[in-house]
């Protein structure tokens, strides 16, 4: 058999791990019934569902011709994962508002199309939905600005 659609077929091979950890991590669990779930229904139903939907990616990808799978592209990659080891590091000290608009503009250089007002504008944007709903809406003790 030949693989038509490399982007499908990883897809689904993708999705079938992630079911298959999920289907591991539900068995420690009680699963229940239907009108009393147990802690393990969930995951048991998302890892099905998972599943499934990778069988079928997988299926597509022997029959139906698509993209190929580009090459991994390393500055993006490690530029996410800095921006998050940043993000995990500021924000004890310099607070969500800092912490957050420091690692925006840092994640949105990833791209090689980004311009500077739309970072700054991005990250304006999103400093404020952030402290909004997670200082304000949802209560959780995180500090806004730098505690010293």
């Amino acid at each position: 058999m030949t693989i038509r659609a490399p982007k499908d077929f990883w897809s689904g091979l993708m999705f079938l791990t992630f079911a298959a950890v999920g289907l591991m991590a539900a068995s420690g669990y009680s699963m229940g019934r239907g009108g009393r779930m147990g802690p393990g229904y969930f995951p048991l139903m998302l890892s099905i569902v998972l599943g499934v939907l990778g069988a079928i990616l997988l299926l597509r990808s022997l029959v139906l011709t698509g993209e190929k799978v580009e090459p991994i592209q390393l500055r993006p990659l490690l530029t996410l994962v800095a921006s998050v080891l940043i993000f995990g590091a500021m924000i004890p000290t310099l607070g969500l508002v800092i912490s957050l608009s420091t690692v925006t503009l840092i994640a949105a250089f990833a791209g090689r199309d980004t311009r500077p007002k739309e970072a700054v504008m991005l990250s304006i944007v999103l400093t404020l939905l952030s402290v909004g709903i997670f200082v304000y809406a949802l209560r959780l003790p995180l500090s806004v600005w730098p505690v010293f």
